[in-house]
């Protein structure tokens, strides 16, 4: 482009926070129709690769580097088609081998409030097909004077103040990338980790693929907050572990190829007994609160809440014999399990039938923070 010639792209666009984390909404008609190009126009936006991302609209951790496209379904049963995709910061790559639990809860009132589904009061039921995963997400969303609610006595951690609440509803998540709930075939295995030795993990697709880790086989509390992105032994450590998930399932050659190839699957969660601990609010939580302490690992750094995503996965486990995190959690009569993470505790709600997962249920908050246009280079 010569010096002359200043004109940039612009794409309608929506900004909008869902749970814990936030992402920029797009119509898919206002998109290229060759989603081959999509990468790097969503790149430009976030203002990927760089550490700061200072050209873009990305807020240089994970969980506001995202990416959501919405398009009316044809499907049957289904309001609205839901895309995700995962923008890194430091390399350029957007990644779309997983969903983001957070973000779907956003899905349900832009769908609302962009006219894709009819708003009926005082509760709107969207049903949202994820095509990542090829998974239903049915939401709940309060609504009022034709829009979906903002304001509400919902209080989520991680998230300041309170919000309208949104009910969601995971429906048959298991075998969400692999076809199975156990994609390698055992509940528990021992990983002989290159240069640190045995570690002993559940490997698991519910929701999203998710390697869970004892935080004892890390040589750390389980309690950790930020500090833990700067101890480089540990974080390598980990990494290693999620690449040899990520080689067992298949979804790279060689666990060393995770770190560039398959960035945002699988998820981690290092899981250990409930304890007390201080959240990033500086507030201490009582192991009392919790059933499971967890800490989640999300494209390199720690997660400062816990992923929706995750979080039925952690249920789900918790739930079936057999596996590391159902040897950890405190004994759980009915449904609800309640998760200890770096912002506090978030309650699961699962529904199974014997080790069959149905549905995992979390309550989340969501609101519009802009729109109009994203202008790119």
């Amino acid at each position: 482009m010569s010096e002359f010639d200043q004109k940039q792209r612009k794409f309608p666009c929506v900004y909008m926070r869902g749970g814990t984390s936030k992402a920029v909404f797009f119509h898919a008609e206002d998109l290229p129709k060759d989603e081959n190009e999509w990468p790097e126009i969503f790149m430009k936006v976030m203002g990927t690769p760089d550490v700061k991302q200072i050209d873009g609209m990305g807020g240089t951790v994970s969980s506001t580097s995202k990416i959501a496209v919405i398009r009316k379904s044809d499907r049957p049963g289904v309001d609205v088609d839901y895309t995700f995709r995962q923008v890194d910061i430091k390399i350029p790559r957007v990644d779309g081998s997983a969903n983001c639990g957070n973000i779907s809860s956003a899905v349900g009132p832009y769908a609302i409030d962009e006219g894709l589904v009819e708003a009926v009061e005082p509760i709107t039921v969207v049903r949202v097909y994820n095509t990542n995963t090829d998974k239903v997400i049915e939401e709940h969303v309060r609504v009022k004077d034709g829009h979906a609610c903002m304001y509400g006595d919902e209080v989520i951690q991680g998230v300041p103040g309170s919000g309208s609440r949104i009910d969601m509803y995971f429906e048959d998540p298991s075998g969400s990338r692999t076809g199975k709930l156990f994609p390698t075939g055992q509940k528990q295995e021992v990983f002989d980790v290159p240069g640190y030795g045995p570690a002993t993990v559940t490997v698991m697709d519910c929701s999203n693929p998710v390697v869970f880790i004892k935080a004892s086989d890390l040589g750390i509390q389980g309690t950790e907050l930020t500090e833990l992105n700067n101890n480089q032994e540990v974080m390598e450590h980990i990494e290693r572990i999620r690449g040899m998930a990520a080689q067992k399932i298949g979804f790279v050659e060689d666990y060393m190829e995770a770190r560039t190839k398959a960035t945002s699957a699988p998820k981690v969660s290092i899981v250990s007994a409930a304890q007390d601990y201080v959240n990033m609010d500086g507030k201490t939580v009582s192991a009392d609160a919790m059933d499971l302490c967890v800490r989640a690992i999300s494209v390199g750094m720690l997660h400062k809440a816990y992923p929706m995503t995750v979080a039925v996965a952690s249920g789900a486990a918790a739930k079936i014999p057999g596996t590391i995190v159902s040897e950890l959690v405190r004994p759980v009569e009915g449904d609800i399990i309640r998760l200890g993470h770096s912002s506090g505790v978030t309650e699961v709600d699962m529904k199974m039938d014997g080790e069959t997962v149905l549905k995992g249920g979390v309550t989340r908050t969501a609101r519009r923070i802009m729109d109009g246009y994203v202008y790119i280079r």
